[in-house]
């Protein structure tokens, strides 16, 4: 795939370092189109987790290369993976991960701090995706005002501050009811229209057919499995 914005190489990674290892990943080899839809499912423990943190840089592997826009950066230096996860990255996560003191605007502004934009500018910004997740009246509301589902909105609008070219998610809805879920899911179509890369590790098996790339983790490897995915509105 020569479209691949992410890629893999013989990725492995193993916790522990006395006679007790764990190897969560065994040679994981992958390659993620840019702009595409895809999902990573599996059972509990074979690796999922543990493979998006490698592909979001949050983590570095055993052994194997990950590359983002043809960058290894699995040989990147702490600070220079912190500048590639600013710029390229952005990350929802199951359990939201919001700041309880602070409202949903300034939530979605602490992504912007680090980079070169006025505190003005961070405003207009976090209003504008508020705006996006239809969370424009929520500006205020600190997340203990929120629903589960509105969090998750605001957290996804705070993985777009940066405009980033892709976005991972970790079970974005396994902490959803129904109603929230469709809401949620609902936003990340929306937005994948716009030319975002999205990846999202799931137990979803209907948002897995609803995807359009899907990697099945088993054992820490990727899985033969006879699973198809169909394109996005098929």
């Amino acid at each position: 795939m020569t479209n691949a914005i992410i890629k893999t190489e013989n990725l492995e990674k193993i916790y522990g370092k006395s006679t007790i290892k764990t190897h969560a990943l065994k040679g994981v080899d992958m390659e993620i189109p840019k702009g595409s839809f895809s999902c990573i499912i599996g059972p509990s423990g074979h690796g999922k987790s543990t493979l998006m943190h490698l592909l979001g840089g949050l983590d570095k592997p055993t052994s194997g290369s990950v590359f983002v826009d043809g960058m290894d950066i699995s040989k990147l230096s702490d600070n220079k993976l912190s500048e590639i996860r600013t710029q390229k990255i952005g990350f929802v996560f199951q359990f939201f991960n919001l700041l309880q003191n602070l409202t949903a605007s300034e939530n979605i502004q602490t992504a912007m701090m680090f980079g070169k934009i006025s505190p003005k500018a961070q405003k207009k910004k976090a209003a504008k995706l508020l705006e996006l997740v239809n969370l424009s009246d929520k500006a205020n509301a600190k997340p203990s005002e929120l629903s589960g589902g509105q969090q998750q909105r605001v957290s996804i609008a705070r993985a777009l501050a940066n405009d980033p070219d892709i976005l991972l998610m970790d079970e974005p809805t396994g902490n959803l009811d129904s109603e929230s879920e469709a809401e949620v899911l609902k936003h990340i179509f929306e937005i994948h229209k716009t030319g975002k890369t999205i990846v999202i590790v799931t137990h979803n098996q209907e948002l897995a057919r609803k995807s359009e790339f899907v990697f099945e983790i088993r054992d820490g490897k990727i899985s033969d499995s006879p699973f198809k995915a169909i394109q996005l509105g098929s």
